[in-house]
């Protein structure tokens, strides 16, 4: 059962999860964000709403600083993404981001009123499906450089070689098709990040939201692809992930 708005405690903020319809479930038998608090279901606007009273000390003012700390920062990361999937493997879930927190129930409650219909929205579309990060990564094509460079034109020649094998070319047809049987595939495909000089050998990246019932399907289609692409790219796939990139996120508050 949802509890209905409480007293705020001054010493302690609420701490989003994730939104999901009811009827409620269980609560995750696991620990919240801090490590210790529980996680609880809250009524809010007729959608529920997954929290937990946490610290104001750590959560509160000094969060951006404590995110700073990376110890710090991995354990909460970890404890805030079993919570999250905890939850959503019982339900289709709208998961928050790390760190969104609230200073009171009331806070909460008004945001999710002022949010619900682009929330409404997100539930229709992520209906029965989850997340998966795809990227394609361009192997390094074979250069056979001459066993002895004799002169400075060799030399020359020998490392223009080597550098455009270590170049991925641009996205061609093959790369273009396989987004296309993937974008027709999932309900909704949103970008992966941005594909900069961090990996040279990055090609392609991309998270797509797929209905379960279609996990087999997105399998072989990566396995077709992989088949098709041996010794040219590799494919890399990571989920199922509560979906992350398909949350209206414009009028997330924390105040």
């Amino acid at each position: 059962m949802a509890r209905t708005m409480t007293r705020h405690q001054p010493d302690s903020v609420v701490y989003l999860y994730g939104v999901t319809r009811p009827p409620v479930s269980n609560p995750p038998q696991v620990p919240g964000v801090d490590g210790e608090s529980k996680i609880e279901a809250l009524d809010c606007a007729g959608l529920i709403c997954w929290v937990s009273r946490v610290p104001a000390e750590d959560f509160g003012e000094n969060l951006s600083r404590k995110l700073e700390d990376l110890d710090w920062l991995a354990a909460v990361s970890v404890r805030h993404q079993r919570a999250v999937a905890s939850i959503a493997d019982k339900q289709d879930m709208l998961p928050a981001r790390l760190g969104t927190v609230f200073l009171s129930d009331s806070s909460l409650q008004d945001d999710i009123s002022k949010r619900k219909a682009a929330l409404e929205t997100d539930f229709s579309r992520i209906q029965g499906s989850e997340e998966w990060g795809v990227k394609v990564f361009v192997l390094p094509a074979r250069v056979n450089l001459p066993p002895k460079v004799r002169t400075g034109k060799e030399y020359l020649q020998a490392k223009s070689s080597l550098l455009q094998s270590r170049t991925p070319p641009k996205a061609d047809e093959d790369v273009k098709r396989f987004a296309y049987e993937l974008d027709q595939l999932g309900v909704a495909t949103a970008e992966g990040g941005k594909i900069s000089g961090g990996r040279r050998d990055l090609q392609y990246q991309v998270s797509v939201l797929v209905k379960r019932a279609d996990r087999t399907k997105l399998q072989n289609l990566l396995r077709r692809f992989s088949r098709d692409w041996k010794d040219k790219r590799k494919i890399e796939i990571t989920g199922p992930w509560p979906p992350y990139s398909f949350v209206s996120r414009e009028s997330e508050s924390k105040s």
